[in-house]
């Protein structure tokens, strides 16, 4: 199977003058996937497609081409064992020229079917760099387990079980060392002088509990410098730490080097034993969602803000603008926002009236101009931030941006 680089480089590559592309990215989340939703999504999609396409003059060869495309990705998302591992797909079809590609992605940024030229593979490179190298350390008091994972894939590099950590020893009063705890872990302690009638069992039992809290530290400390040690190597981008949470596995903070705190994004609810590379890809796939969502009050903060110094706008004609201008740093997108207008098919600008900048050049009129805006974003080196709360997308009006400069 080729690798994610390999894939690009080819579709990258790819450019036909004879035909068109058809790029889709389809969200595969749990709630697209109950009752087989994202396929009544993806036909709806393509009905609308065509009816745009309709408009376009195009040659009976190129829609033929397209037809096809649209057939063959829909048979594809058909059979569910395709859409394993993944909450988000990319499909890139061209039938004239016998292409098609299919990149499975943590997330997309919202659904799109797309036709150009070439196919549009900028949202991919997005999604990679915004998701970087998440590395992932369970730990037990018996057991730690180390995970780097990317846009690609889930890899356990570590999967170390402490010989020494066990709670099997009952404990029992007096001052010499525990036993079990021979070797490189002791816990000494001094014997009390009492009186020869006094019963020490509380003091055997203090004892005991301070074995089993200085041997979960060691764990905890190794399990910290195992991570710091790939840090060196891989400089992985987050950090989340899993287990049992209940067990006092926020205690590793004590021991992780301050690299590693600043990349700490939180923890999951994980057996450390027991949990599956899928399983463990997952529970962080869900603790980025929600990360993602609290990212999003801050971003209508910020957006406040920054209207106020001239270095953000509100307001779908006030984006288009500054994108002409390429003056958008970062762009923000309400969920199911649509908007209809016209595209500029060779400068492609995107208008709300049916004017282009070129003499002679002719608008197209869109069903849909959202997916052109993130499509041109995407093309000036700008990053896409998809509101999904509801309350929060209120606040914007259709689409807002921040700028690179203020006007």
């Amino acid at each position: 199977m080729a690798s994610l680089r390999e894939t690009l480089e080819k579709l990258a590559s790819l450019r036909s003058e004879s035909a068109l592309v058809t790029s889709l990215y389809l969200h595969l989340r749990p709630e697209e996937r109950q009752d087989n939703k994202y396929l009544r999504i993806y036909k709806d999609m393509v009905k609308e497609k065509k009816e745009e396409l309709s408009k376009r003059n195009l040659s009976k060869g190129l829609f033929d081409s397209l037809e096809r495309d649209f057939e063959t990705i829909g048979e594809f998302l058909s059979e569910p064992k395709n859409l394993d591992g993944c909450r988000g797909i990319a499909i890139f079809s061209c039938s004239a020229e016998n292409i098609f590609e299919v990149v499975k992605l943590p997330y997309v940024y919202r659904n799109r079917l797309m036709v150009a030229p070439d196919p549009l593979i900028r949202e991919i490179a997005a999604i990679d760099e915004e998701f970087g190298k998440v590395a992932v350390l369970l730990l037990d008091r018996k057991h730690v387990r180390y995970f780097l994972m990317d846009i690609e894939e889930t890899t356990e590099k570590v999967d170390f079980l402490e010989p020494l950590a066990t709670r099997a020893h009952r404990f029992h009063s007096g001052g010499a060392a525990l036993k079990g705890a021979q070797g490189t872990f002791q816990l000494r302690m001094p014997s009390r002088g009492a009186a020869p009638n006094m019963v020490q069992h509380s003091y055997g039992e203090w004892r005991f509990h301070m074995r089993i809290r200085e041997e979960w530290h060691r764990v905890l400390k190794l399990a910290a410098d195992a991570a710091f040690e790939d840090w060196k190597e891989s400089k992985f981008d987050r950090l989340v730490i899993g287990g049992f949470l209940e067990n006092g596995i926020r205690e590793i903070e004590n021991h992780l080097h301050r690299y590693l705190k600043e990349r700490l994004l939180g923890y999951i609810e994980v057996n450390t034993s027991e949990a599956k590379p899928t399983e463990v890809r997952e529970k962080v796939l869900n603790l980025l969602w929600e990360k993602d969502r609290e990212e999003e009050r801050k971003l209508i903060s910020e957006l406040e803000e920054l209207i106020g110094k001239g270095l953000a706008v509100n307001g779908t004609s006030k984006v288009l603008d500054m994108l002409a201008v390429g003056n958008v740093r970062t762009i923000l997108v309400p969920e199911n926002f649509e908007k209809p207008g016209y595209l500029c098919p060779e400068t492609h600008l995107v208008s709300l009236k049916p004017e282009c900048p070129l003499e002679g050049e002719k608008p197209v009129e869109i069903g849909d101009i959202v997916d052109e805006v993130i499509e041109e974003a995407l093309d000036q080196k700008a990053t896409v931030e998809i509101v999904v709360n509801e309350e929060l997308q209120r606040k914007i009006d259709g689409l807002a941006a921040f700028l690179r400069f203020s006007l």
